[in-house]
């Protein structure tokens, strides 16, 4: 990681322990890791993550892997009226009552899926 320019940390900032069961890193500022980024932001590239979803194609079906679990439906929201629908994670989904587009809704760590 180091390499990289991702610094290991059990505290996620400078001065945390290098090793240990509960890790995360923070970004050397300058490193390999900073400049590529930086490079990828400037063409604007983006990562949603609440849609970043591994994709298996399982025959003629596609199913999102989240956290190694299998999920069938995906959570769906109206960004006019915040109406909300379930469908399979690939599903173009249109609003009955605006009319808009569909987006994938935001799932909290505490709610149900």
């Amino acid at each position: 990681m180091e390499e990289i320019g991702l610094m290991p940390s059990n505290t996620g900032a400078l001065g945390g322990k290098q090793t240990g069961q509960q890790m995360t890193h923070y970004i050397l500022p300058g490193a390999l890791f900073e400049q590529v980024c930086l490079k990828l932001l400037d063409k604007g590239w983006k990562l949603d993550w609440h849609v970043a979803f591994e994709r298996k194609r399982l025959g003629d079906t596609e199913a999102a892997l989240v956290g190694g679990t299998k999920v069938s439906k995906t959570k769906f929201k109206c960004p006019g009226c915040a109406q909300n629908a379930w469908a399979k994670p690939a599903a173009n989904l249109v609003c009955g009552c605006c009319g808009i587009s569909m987006e994938t809704a935001k799932i909290s760590a505490g709610s149900c899926s």
